[in-house]
């Protein structure tokens, strides 16, 4: 039985939630956060769609340069890097819903 790539990256992408949110009660809170940035920066690879969406690929790029060094780093830088993916995706709402200034 034949499974189309779509559908067989839907279940791994499932399966990794999965894994994630019991992962995520031994880990505590920055692990559970290297899971939540691991599965934003699989999305633009789930479907065709979120593949042509400029500002997903331009987060997983950011969270896949960066994650791990500032992660690594200190505490501090990585939180940094959590409050700019923030900040990017607030403007990236507001422009998407025609509230850029």
């Amino acid at each position: 039985m034949s499974k189309d790539k779509s559908s067989e990256q839907f279940f791994e992408f499932a399966s990794f939630l999965a894994s994630a949110a019991r992962g995520s009660v031994e880990e505590g809170g920055l692990g559970a956060s290297l899971r939540f940035l691991d599965a934003l920066s699989r999305l633009p690879g789930l479907t065709a769609k979120a593949n042509d969406d400029k500002f997903l690929g331009e987060m997983s790029e950011l969270i896949k340069k960066r994650v791990n060094v500032d992660f690594l780093v200190a505490r501090e830088k990585y939180i940094e890097l959590l409050d700019e993916i923030l900040v990017r995706f607030a403007k990236e709402i507001r422009r998407r819903n025609g509230l850029d200034s």
